[in-house]
């Protein structure tokens, strides 16, 4: 072989080794690669970004100024892309877009260079195209943002400063008009509306704009008003009427911001556009970002700091950091680095990715693994590196690449694509963060407590180790969250968390599960005494009392404890078994704490079956209502009746009220069982009516979540309407501590009630301790002692004079007083001669069907006392 020959093989030979290089960057490059024949029109796309824009085959054959909808944005159009190819000259960074849709718009950076053959004669061009749209927009996004910020910074007084932020916006992204709106008449920032509208925009429009916005914003609660965001309606006439519009709207697309003050909406800036525009999520960030600096132009007027606090912010503004290319050779050593803003990157050079001066380890893999990939010359993407920069702090990279050989197969080394992705990294360390912890009170989740506590249980079985959780419920949260507010109830959830975490060690874990729910994690105790005794300082720290909203507060907690190894060995039956401990700890008090044991498993199981049948029992007819007489002592007549509820179970037989009436009360079955006991109760009246017997006034039960159904009313109302008792024969007894919680609500329900003409009872009377000027505020007809100041009289001294008191309180406010459990001739004696309107209990008569009451009554006729109060 001559010399010319084994140059030209050698040629041919570079040639094609520059080719695969070429192709390999293609394959690797977010820029997609063209050529041009001599006649400047395409023959050639290539690359991986093409077709997220563009079909290819749309260009070949055509020049780019031939394409459409591709537009040149020098000022000269394509005339200046045009020059540089006849001349057979290069060019970098030519602007131009590509429209789609006319909502779809393209940028892209143009470079491109002469091809010559091995003559030096021209043969066409070839070069890069890259997708910029994003960075544009951005760029024009943040020029806006700079704009308004110039124009705040400079302008004289709010009105001008206005006019001028409303035309920059309104010009830049072609709206048809734009607004601000002061939050109220008496708006201490400025007068009055703030107009600005495109010049073929008609009176018309305006006043339609106009109107829309204000039925928009006008309310106190609109979302406008309420929201710390914008708000972007795409189609107006897709809105409901109440907005103002017209049913052929001439304007479409609305966008509305608020300004804030110190947290408060002062005013509301707005635009429209006569097409309908869907959402832009990237102008909606800044157009929230305007309405911040509005916010702060407005604080500035006032204080001239929020000016230099502005002029910071927009100076620490840095630009994205693009991609950058790099090569290593066959020893794995970086031998060209290259792209924009490399500064914390040429560190690369003469270094491996494991180079321990470069300080840099792997994030997602082990160096091992990474190596072997590399070792095997096996391709690898998105590897993630965090290094140290310049200035020390930490730099995450993700690194792509692949292996490259000659044509005799030989390994020659790698290329790939890099890229910093710390802001990415930092934000995903947060994201991750916040999937893992509780928002409220940065505790761990359910999710995060869940795999801490499986390393626990795989730890204490390698180790023979004990452990303990509590699953921990506070008992008067909703109380305390109904009345003051979801605010003062995510104080003292922070509050809680706190308390917990200072009470225990750092070695045990301490979770929110949800709601007001803890699980505490207690790593390594001895056994159930060290437990009891954590257990006991969490109760007495969780009792303590705390200021919530200006308010002195107290809660309790309800602790259920499992042990490991001895109750459960894994998760799901450790929480399983402390959570219905938990629910033991409820049933026995409160504000106590309980471990498992079979037993509470038995009882939890037997609750869940009870729970199940109570569920059916209404719908199978299991409910029964039995009576009990009320006595006059004046008349030694009946003068009154009171339903009590009764469950007669097909397979356990009867179930006692005290067992099933809190479970229905929990579960809120109690509110159609409650309904059923009213309308079940009045037909009952009627039919005794109806057997010639004399009308006696029916008293009930209400619990406290049917005296706060929102169709308690509706529920009376219908019971007295379809069984066509009066309502003066209907008598409706709540409980002390019922009335006592919210008194206004409380006043405004029973006031509703009797103007039904339905009587009220105040039930238990004397435990809550109320006073007389406490009761005498609520439209109530009889109080009725408790049968605990009734038991041990007349022998107690302090029950006899508590009930002489309650007695004696009745009579002051004109009311009907009725002792329940009376079982003994003494005791019947004692409130005869204490002047006790009625009494109720065992001495006189047990409850007793309806067929046995219609004897009972029979036997004892009922004197007209109703007309005699």
């Amino acid at each position: 072989m001559d010399h010319e020959e084994s140059l030209e093989l050698q040629l041919r030979t570079e040639l094609r080794d520059l080719q695969r290089r070429q192709q390999r960057l293609i394959e690797l490059s977010s820029d997609w690669y063209w050529e041009l024949d001599p006649q400047h029109h395409f023959l050639l796309i290539a690359g991986p970004a093409v077709h997220e824009a563009f079909s290819d085959t749309s260009f070949i054959g055509k020049a780019f100024w031939e394409i459409r909808g591709f537009t040149a944005l020098d000022a000269s159009g394509w005339d200046n892309l045009k020059a540089h190819l006849d001349a057979h000259e290069p060019f970098f960074d030519l602007q131009a877009s590509l429209t789609l849709t006319p909502t779809i718009r393209h940028y892209f950076s143009i470079n491109g260079r002469p091809i010559l053959n091995e003559r030096g004669e021209y043969i066409g061009y070839c070069g890069l195209t890259k997708n910029i749209t994003a960075a544009t927009r951005d760029n024009q996004l943040m020029n806006l943002e700079h704009a308004v910020t110039r124009q705040l910074i400079d302008a004289a007084d709010i009105e001008t400063g206005f006019c001028q932020v409303l035309q920059i916006i309104g010009e830049a992204d072609k709206w048809q008009c734009g607004a601000f709106f002061p939050a109220d008449s008496a708006s201490a920032f400025f007068k009055g509306p703030t107009h600005w509208q495109a010049a073929d925009t008609t009176a018309a429009a305006i006043a339609e704009f106009t109107r829309t916005v204000n039925a928009m914003s006008s309310s106190s609660d609109s979302r406008i008003r309420q929201s710390d965001t914008p708000l972007w309606i795409a189609d107006i006439a897709a809105v409901p009427a109440s907005t103002g519009t017209s049913s052929a709207p001439a304007l479409r697309t609305y966008i509305a911001s608020p300004i804030s003050v110190a947290g408060h909406v002062v005013g509301i800036f707005a635009f429209a556009s006569r097409e309908a525009r869907p959402e832009d999520h990237q102008l909606l960030k800044t157009i929230g970002a305007v309405g911040s600096q509005v916010g702060q132009f407005l604080q500035r007027q006032q204080a001239e700091q929020t000016l230099r606090a502005n002029e910071e912010r927009f100076r620490s503004l840095t630009e994205f950091s693009s991609d950058w290319y790099w090569e290593q050779d066959d020893q794995w050593r970086f031998v060209d680095v290259a792209g924009k803003d490399l500064e914390n990157n040429r560190g690369f050079v003469g270094k491996t990715h494991w180079d321990p001066s470069f300080q840099t380890h792997p994030i997602d893999m082990t160096w091992a693994d990474h190596r072997a990939r590399v070792m095997a010359h096996q391709s690898f993407r998105d590897f993630i590196l965090k290094g140290e920069g310049r200035d020390g702090a930490a730099i995450y990279y993700s690194l792509s690449g692949r292996p490259f050989f000659d044509d005799s197969g030989a390994f020659k080394g790698y290329r790939g694509i890099g890229k910093d992705i710390t802001a990415q990294r930092h934000s995903d360390e947060r994201i991750r963060y916040l999937a893992n912890h509780d928002a409220l009170t940065t505790l761990p989740n359910r999710a995060m407590f869940s795999e801490l506590l499986n390393l626990a249980i795989s730890y204490a079985r390698r180790y023979s180790r004990k452990f303990a959780i509590m699953f921990i419920d506070l008992d008067r949260f909703k109380l305390i969250n109904d009345t003051l507010g979801h605010d003062a109830g995510d104080q003292l959830l922070q509050e809680i968390a706190s308390r917990l975490t200072h009470t225990l060690r750092q070695s045990d874990v301490v979770a929110r599960l949800g709601g007001d729910e803890f699980v505490v994690l207690v790593q390594e105790v001895d056994g159930p005494e060290q437990t009891a005794m954590i257990a006991r300082k969490i109760l007495s720290a969780t009792m303590k009392p705390l200021q919530i909203l200006g308010q002195e507060c107290r809660v309790t907690a309800s602790i259920g404890i499992s042990l490991y190894p001895t109750d459960a060995q894994d998760e799901l039956a450790l929480m399983k078994n402390a959570d219905m401990a938990m629910y033991q700890a409820k049933e026995t008090g409160k504000n106590n704490f309980q471990f498992f044991s079979i037993r509470t498993q038995e009882q939890s199981l037997e609750r869940m079956a009870l729970e199940a049948s109570l569920r059916r029992a209404l719908e199978r007819s299991e409910f029964q209502l039995h009576y009990q007489a009320k006595l006059g002592l004046r008349s030694d007549e009946i003068t009154g009746v009171e339903a009590l509820l009764r469950w007669q179970h097909p397979d356990l037989g009867s179930i006692a009220p005290a067992q099933f009436i809190p479970l229905a009360e929990e579960t809120g079955l109690i509110v159609p069982i409650g309904r059923w006991v009213l309308k079940t109760a009045c037909q009952q009246n009627m039919a005794w009516q109806s057997d010639g017997l004399p009308p006696v006034c029916m008293a009930i039960n209400l619990s406290a979540r049917q005296f706060s159904d929102d169709n308690l009313l509706s529920d009376i109302a219908t019971a007295l309407q379809e069984s066509g008792l009066p309502g003066e024969l209907l008598e409706l007894e709540l409980t002390e501590s019922m009335v006592m919680q919210d008194h206004v609500r409380t006043i405004r329900t029973l006031t509703a009630i009797k103007q039904l003409g339905v009587r009220i009872a105040i039930d238990d009377f004397g435990v809550g301790y109320s006073s007389l000027a406490q009761i005498k505020h609520f439209p109530i007809d009889t109080l009725k002692v408790d049968r605990s100041f009734i038991r041990d009289l007349p022998e107690n001294f302090e029950d006899s004079a508590i009930t002489k008191a309650i007695i004696a309180m009745g009579k002051t406010l004109s009311l009907r007083v009725v002792a329940e459990g009376v079982e003994t001739l003494e005791q019947e004696n004692f409130l005869r001669d204490n002047a006790c309107d009625e009494t109720q209990g065992f001495y006189f008569s047990r409850p007793v069907t309806a067929d046995k009451f219609a004897k009972l009554l029979h036997d004892h006729i009922a004197s007209p006392h109703l007309k005699s109060n």
